[in-house]
């Protein structure tokens, strides 16, 4: 087992009384250990990609001289659980947490959504962005309903591949 002690005082910080410092430098810690460890290079993309965010996010929480305290306990608890999976990810790798099952999942849904022609795609977006849909559901949705209007004897295809400034492409 590695050690990821200095992980686990970064955890222990941020649920202390003066988690300011902590989370200023969570991300750079979690970065550096992840290297350390020889993580890094094997961790999915969007692990990596969390993790530089949170260099920002840490910073900008640590700063933070808000109105809005609910709005800051929740990213640094967002700050919080990523920095307890990058220490299970430090301590057995690979693992297989719940986070990676998830970004396995939304990767899945993403290359669904690609795979509608741009139309239908747009709508899906839109339907997800202004009307507070599920993604997943949106994109099943939107998969069945072509099926359904092929089989009605229309070509689903009929929306065309136009832009949302009305440009056929």
């Amino acid at each position: 087992m590695d050690d990821t002690r200095r992980l686990e005082k970064l955890l222990y910080e941020l649920w202390s009384g003066d988690w300011q410092p902590a989370a200023a430098r969570a991300g750079e810690v979690m970065r550096e250990e992840m290297i350390r460890l020889g993580v890094w290079q094997t961790a999915v993309p969007a692990d990596r990609a969390a993790v530089l965010w949170s260099v920002a996010t840490g910073r900008m929480i640590s700063e933070e001289r808000t109105p809005y305290p609910d709005r800051t306990k929740e990213r640094l608890s967002r700050l919080a659980g990523l920095v307890q999976h990058v220490s299970r990810m430090c301590e057995r790798a690979p693992y297989l947490s719940q986070r990676t099952v998830d970004l396995r999942q939304a990767e899945e849904i993403y290359q669904r959504l690609l795979a509608l022609p741009e139309g239908w795609r747009q709508e899906a977006v839109r339907r997800v962005v202004m009307g507070g849909e599920d993604v997943t559901h949106v994109v099943a949705d939107a998969q069945i309903a072509r099926n359904r209007v092929r089989s009605y004897g229309i070509d689903p295809n009929e929306a065309g591949d136009v832009s949302a400034a009305g440009v056929a492409s």
